[in-house]
């Protein structure tokens, strides 16, 4: 890994996808969004800023920095991360309303039926709408970020 190649007191830095401090796993609504980013996007687990922090300290790692990048998306002259996937009314955001959701899987389901898109397309497009869906709610409820910083130095 990345410990193996980086000298005594070199930098390693990323972003994580995790779900927030606010996220709670008694709650269906935020379970339902976390699954559904998870299946949507590929991913395991997402983990906690509490976990990606302790990982990098086993890993043998003095953590610098963390947090998250998008503290305070939501305050005045700020644009949410979320922003173009919650989709508006004008010329570049319609595709994402949900009309224009509606619109394009139309248009994948008639085009699986005429054979000219492959079986399945239909189900991506409906698996792809219902995730950025689910991004957008979860950033939107504070459950969720993709922006999760960190930055540790080798011990």
């Amino acid at each position: 890994g990345v410990n193996r190649v980086l000298k005594k007191g070199g930098l390693f830095a990323g972003y994580e996808w995790v779900v927030t401090d606010k996220y709670n796993p008694l709650n269906k609504d935020h379970v339902r969004i976390k699954e559904g980013i998870e299946v949507g996007n590929g991913l395991p687990t997402l983990a906690t800023p509490q976990h990606i922090v302790e990982c990098m300290e086993k890993a043998g790692f003095e953590v610098i920095d963390h947090y998250d990048a998008n503290r305070g998306v939501h305050n005045a002259n700020e644009i949410p991360w979320y922003e173009t996937l919650a989709g508006k009314m004008s010329v570049s955001g319609f595709r994402m309303t949900h009309i224009g959701r509606m619109c394009t899987h139309s248009m994948v389901w008639t085009l699986e039926l005429l054979r000219i898109a492959p079986a399945g397309s239909t189900r991506v497009s409906a698996l792809l709408n219902a995730t950025a869906i689910d991004l957008v709610d979860g950033g939107k409820a504070e459950i969720f970020t993709p922006s999760y910083f960190f930055i540790g130095k080798k011990k």
